[in-house]
């Protein structure tokens, strides 16, 4: 005979995953080079993007985060190009939990946009070419710039799997 273990609904629930959610958006000038941004507290540089807000959606977390850092706005909303997963970092012990990224497309920023960077958090920001922003990221982050460029081109999204990382 098998005995059925019933579980309170807290019970289930504290043997769920928990992750860290976070989107952030591909913007390419006309030239095709890749809008990044410099963190004042990170040395590497990154996509505009951020933390994923209680109650939002990850398309919205990224026009967010993009309007707070940069003060641009995609018209038309955004498509998804990548979902990367990361595993947790061990060493974060009771807060090492794997994260689930969100990287949408914004499209094509016109000539006379104006980037505003949000001040307390944004130090620099500049258009590079796909090589360049490569070598300005994290390794992990340069496999979502390739994989979401290759999306750009096929119009498949891609799910990315990844070590764990802070970035």
């Amino acid at each position: 005979m098998t005995e059925t273990l019933a579980l309170s609904e807290a019970e289930w629930l504290s043997g769920m995953v928990r992750a860290y959610i976070g989107s952030s958006v591909l913007l390419t000038d006309e030239q095709g080079k890749v809008l990044l941004l410099k963190p004042g507290y990170r040395d590497q540089w990154q996509f505009p993007g951020g933390g994923m807000d209680p109650g939002e959606a990850p398309a919205e977390c990224a026009a967010r985060e993009l309007r707070e850092e940069t003060g641009l706005v995609v018209a038309g909303g955004l498509r998804l190009l990548v979902v990367e997963w990361r595993e947790a970092i061990p060493d974060q012990g009771r807060y090492a939990h794997p994260a689930v990224h969100f990287m949408f497309d914004g499209g094509t920023v016109e000539a006379d946009a104006i980037v505003r960077l949000q001040a307390e958090e944004i130090a620099d920001h500049g258009y590079f070419t796909p090589a360049k922003a490569a070598a300005l990221l994290h390794p992990c982050a340069t496999r979502r710039l390739t994989g979401a460029l290759e999306v750009r081109r096929t119009g498949t999204a891609a799910l990315l799997h990844s070590a764990g990382y802070v970035g």
